[in-house]
C-alpha cells in the first residue's frame, strides 16, 4: 500500500495534485486571515463544534437503540422443537 502511495506521489500527476492542494490551502489561509479573529475565537468554535458533535452522536445512538428495542420484541412462547437439523 505504501509503495502504491509512493508511486502516485512521485509521478507527475501526484506532484501536480500535491502542489494544487498546497495552493488551495495557502489561498484559504490568505482569504480567512483577519485581524479580529483571535485564538480565543477559534478555540470557542472548536470547543462548540466538539460539543455539537458529541450531542449529535449521543442523540443518534439513543434513537438507534430505541429503534432496535422496538424491532426486537421478545418472543411470547417457548418452543419445544429442536433447532438442530436431523441427520
Amino acid at each position: 500500500m505504501f509503495q502504491l502511495f509512493d508511486m502516485i506521489m512521485t509521478s507527475p500527476i501526484g506532484v501536480y495534485l500535491a502542489n494544487a492542494a498546497a495552493n488551495v490551502i495557502y489561498a484559504a489561509l490568505m482569504v480567512s486571515d483577519c485581524d479580529e479573529c483571535g485564538f480565543n475565537d477559534l478555540g470557542k468554535l472548536l470547543f462548540g463544534g466538539l460539543i455539537l458533535a458529541l450531542l449529535v452522536g449521543i442523540a443518534v445512538s439513543l434513537l438507534y437503540r430505541r429503534r432496535q428495542e422496538k424491532d426486537s420484541a421478545p418472543e411470547q412462547f417457548v418452543s419445544i422443537r429442536s433447532t438442530k437439523p436431523q441427520d
